[in-house]
């Protein structure tokens, strides 16, 4: 039970996730009751994410005129659809920090938009090599591989083959079922969280094992994906754009753990409103956006490539 409850935590942020301290109540407050009960360091904490939020707007604005003035024509609606991934969190970090118990709509909207996200970057893999057909006639060597991360150790037996409709197909499949079915999941579980809240904590470890599974699979398509075409075409930067992607999905599971570990044995005061997760969220929506800014930073290079003047 406690893997669970830890897997939980990955997946989802949620102020009950993580046992309370003393006699902190695990009641999220109302917005009237979190402005009144605002001290110095948590508004702090909302002032600076509101600047980074900002910050990364006018990166992505500047990211999204070099795209539409520079980028070849097929390229500029996916190449901004995935760029747009780094504000929006950032802009779902403030919402949450504000209104605490918007927090599991804002994650939930995250998250779906990343596994949006991963099937557009599939897509637009597909553009850069004009399409499938054109990359089979082109590969005419062993260019693809099962054994990739995640589940590299479970295929050894698995050997580099040619490209063909069917294991691109596959590929396609597996990257394409993430939003499909981690939809679907969230969508349940925001029913879940309204209606049986009370539950909701015991009820959730139910979905874990699916949501994880689901993840993985789709990770395992894009690895698959990523590094067939990286050393066919190393001027797309193929590997870094999937890594700034990647790390969006990888800062908002893994990083929960770490800052409620940090924060939960630093932090001993836990009076409501500002109760133990309150402080936890606000942190983590800090880093994260913090994140986020940078992240784009280094998009803003990448997808400099392919360009009108390059072609």
């Amino acid at each position: 039970m406690e893997s669970n409850e830890s897997a939980a935590a990955v997946l989802l942020p949620a102020r009950n996730l993580t046992p309370a301290k003393g006699e902190c109540t695990n009641e999220l407050p109302t917005v009237q009751e979190y402005l009144d009960g605002l001290n110095y360091p948590i508004a702090c904490i909302i002032v600076a994410t509101v600047l980074l939020s900002i910050a990364t707007f006018s990166i992505f604005f500047k990211n999204a005129y070099h795209i539409l003035h520079r980028t070849p024509k097929q390229f500029k609606t996916k190449s901004i659809l995935l760029l747009t991934i780094y504000p929006l969190v950032t802009l779902f970090g403030v919402v949450s920090i504000s209104v605490p118990r918007a927090y599991f709509l804002c994650d939930t909207v995250m998250h779906v938009y990343f596994m949006i996200c991963a099937y557009v970057f599939f897509s637009l893999c597909m553009q850069y090599v004009d399409g499938e057909d054109a990359l089979i006639k082109s590969t005419d060597s062993q260019t693809f591989s099962l054994r990739t991360p995640p589940f590299c150790c479970l295929v050894p037996l698995f050997k580099r083959q040619p490209v063909t409709k069917t294991r691109l197909r596959f590929v396609r499949m597996l990257i394409m079922q993430l939003p499909v079915v981690q939809t679907a999941l969230f969508l349940a579980l925001n029913v879940v969280f309204v209606e049986d809240y009370a539950n909701f904590n015991r009820i959730i470890l139910y979905f874990v094992p699916l949501i994880v599974v689901s993840i993985l699979l789709g990770v395992w398509g894009l690895n698959v994906l990523v590094r067939m075409l990286s050393p066919l075409y190393s001027d797309l930067k193929l590997m870094g754009k999937y890594f700034v992607l990647q790390a969006v999905l990888i800062l908002c599971r893994i990083q929960p753990l770490i800052i409620a570990a940090i924060v939960g044995s630093t932090i001993a005061e836990c009076a409501f409103p500002m109760t133990l997760q309150v402080q936890k969220n606000a942190v983590f929506q800090m880093c994260l956006c913090f994140e986020m800014m940078l992240l784009s930073c280094w998009a803003s290079v990448l997808y400099k490539f392919p360009s009108v003047i390059g072609q």
